[in-house]
């Protein structure tokens, strides 16, 4: 009998609580489109009291230009193999390079690198030097500054300025 009770109160609550919960709601649900489009026609017999809606559809385009493929990575990596007829400070990336020491003459200014295979090599200013076709711009007193044409993730080529420096931990 307690049971029971506790049932039919706990029903009672749930009834009102649902009542409160729907009289609370003003707003009406939208209909769907295919409901949207047969409502006016419905509505109209009806009565004058009810409101007219009117369903209005909205067309939207994309536009490309302009804008990048979503589906092309991001990330451009620099997979090309050496051509025959290179040297071989063309066929190493610029980081993997270290200067061993920077000299100065009246003659104009000259470097030595090492590359990642041990061997020793002089750079001049105008050289090419590493896989994006950089060039030596300027050798200064403590660095190299190198001007490289890179790809970009739209595969244009853009300028960017590389500085070696003659010790690893320098700043200027």
């Amino acid at each position: 009998m307690i049971q029971n009770q506790k049932n039919s109160l706990l029903i009672v609550i749930l009834i009102l609580t649902s009542l409160f919960f729907l009289g609370a709601c003003d707003k009406k649900i939208a209909p769907s489109k295919s409901v949207a489009t047969k409502a006016p026609q419905e509505a109209a017999p009806q009565s004058a009291n009810v409101k007219e809606t009117k369903a209005v559809e909205e067309v939207i385009t994309y536009e490309k230009r302009g804008k990048r493929d979503p589906f092309v990575s991001l990330v451009v990596t620099a997979v090309e193999k050496p051509k025959k007829g290179q040297i071989p400070l063309e066929n190493y990336d610029i980081g993997a390079i270290k200067i061993l020491g920077i000299v100065w003459t009246d003659n104009g200014n000259f470097a030595t690198a090492v590359l990642p295979d041990g061997k020793a090599y002089t750079l001049r200013e105008g050289m090419t030097i590493g896989i994006h076709e950089g060039k030596i711009q300027k050798i200064n007193k403590n660095n190299i500054v190198i001007i490289e044409k890179i790809k970009d993730y739209k595969g244009q080529l853009k300028s960017k300025e590389t500085i070696l420096k003659l010790r690893e931990g320098e700043e200027e």
